[in-house]
């Protein structure tokens, strides 16, 4: 079917069909430096396809460890004079109507002891009843339950909490053990002196959140819980948001904080780490036009391959030129073979591009190969995107298309008799 397309194509289409006839013989194609130079091309697209997918993923893996636990939209009172928090949600439902639900988060810096070792941990609270409406755990779950509602044991409740991997890791803890969690709070007569509140939590879950320094602090429980290890009553921090359309998020920040003023604090998932998502979008742009310098050499490669190929058939371009094909023909003929080349090495490549993107996958699964103590996040999902796949076939054939003026333009100024004559 494809065969009988091409032919079909270029029967219609003689100066297609005679560039295919004179690049694809024997002698040119499958000897010399074609191959090679064809080789080269290839591997330019295909690491431009993957340092692109890598990038990509990088950010939208980064997005949504943000937007799974931290929620679309944060909202901070800088003042710590909170409203009635239900009163408060139906005030930011009328500034913005894209608003589905909230809880309520705080932030407690405290100890964690377990098994005889510390460690500093950093305690949130949410609530339990409507967290799971706000933020995405269940795709996080390593292990457990992705629970923190209070237990009932022997008539007495405890509370639960859910801790990142690293700490399970580190502290060799497991679903089902208890832990003593530990907050200095400052004496209120002395405030140069401490005393110690510690509470006993049960873990329900282990969470991968995403993020190297959360899973390596992060411990989620109820917020009663928290509040009350911490003694603060009935104080938090703020709300976390889920809009209904996540792509007008920082919009729709922005319109909050005009209405509720300076006395708020507003952030929503992408000023969690503004400098990441910057400098992720600056070296896209710089690796795409560093990887671009080994295509735009292979492409050189290719003018200089097509340069001998035209300086061998000189022969052939009189006889053509003997024929009636004009000056202008054999120009377009000898511009068509590096066209099809172009397209030969950004077809070849993507393919071995996006074979080489699952082999990154898979190496990624069984090896640790991004350290997530320097970049943040430990396993990132490849993603191709279109947009990437056009810019990168667009790029290739546009140097493919200048690197063979040269070999072109030499063909097209032939004459007929010093073709016969060193032919």
């Amino acid at each position: 079917m494809i065969k009988e397309r091409l032919r079909n194509f270029t029967t219609k289409n003689p100066l297609v069909f005679i560039a295919w006839k004179l690049l694809f013989t024997r002698k040119f194609i499958l000897e010399g430096s074609t191959p090679l130079s064809l080789l080269g091309l290839v591997l330019g697209v295909a690491c431009l396809l993957v340092s692109m997918a890598v990038m990509s993923g990088f950010e939208a893996t980064l997005k949504k460890t943000m937007t799974d636990v931290t929620g679309h939209i944060q909202v901070i009172d800088k003042n710590k004079s909170k409203p009635f928090w239900k009163d408060f949600e139906n005030e930011l439902k009328t500034i913005e109507p894209k608003l589905e639900s909230t809880t309520r988060f705080v932030y407690i810096e405290s100890v964690l002891a377990s098994q005889g070792q510390i460690v500093g941990i950093l305690l949130q609270g949410i609530d339990s009843d409507r967290y799971k409406n706000i933020i995405n755990l269940n795709q996080r779950l390593v292990d457990g339950v992705n629970d923190i509602s209070s237990y009932t044991e022997n008539g007495v409740k405890f509370p639960q909490a859910m801790i990142g991997k690293g700490i399970a890791r580190r502290l060799n803890i497991k679903v089902g053990d208890k832990i003593n969690v530990v907050v200095p709070i400052s004496d209120s007569v002395d405030p140069s002196t401490f005393k110690r509140q510690a509470a006993e939590f049960r873990v329900s879950g282990v969470l991968d959140l995403g993020k190297y320094e959360w899973n390596e602090r992060l411990i989620i429980t109820d917020i009663t819980s928290a509040q009350k290890l911490a003694a603060i009553g009935d104080r938090y921090t703020g709300l976390i948001m889920k809009l209904s359309d996540d792509r007008d998020v920082r919009g729709a920040a922005f319109r909050m904080a005009l209405k509720l003023g300076p006395q708020y604090l507003i952030r929503d998932w992408r000023d969690v780490n503004e400098n990441l998502f910057d400098a992720v979008e600056i070296e896209r742009v710089v690796i795409f036009f560093v990887i671009l310098i080994i295509v735009i050499v292979a492409a050189f490669n290719i003018s200089s391959t097509l340069y001998v190929g035209v300086v061998q058939r000189n022969s052939d371009i009189a006889i053509l030129k003997t024929l009636g094909v004009s000056k202008k023909q054999v120009l377009k003929i000898f511009t068509l073979q590096g066209l099809l080349l172009g397209f030969m090495g950004v077809a070849l490549g993507l393919v071995l591009g996006f074979f080489l993107c699952q082999g990154f996958m898979i190496l990624q699964n069984q090896f640790e190969l991004i350290p997530g103590s320097v970049y943040k996040i430990d396993n990132i999902v490849i993603k191709i995107r279109l947009v990437d796949v056009f810019a990168i076939t667009l790029a290739t054939l546009i140097i493919s298309f200048f690197a063979t003026l040269a070999p072109a333009l030499r063909s097209s100024r032939l004459s007929v008799v010093e073709g016969l004559r060193y032919g």
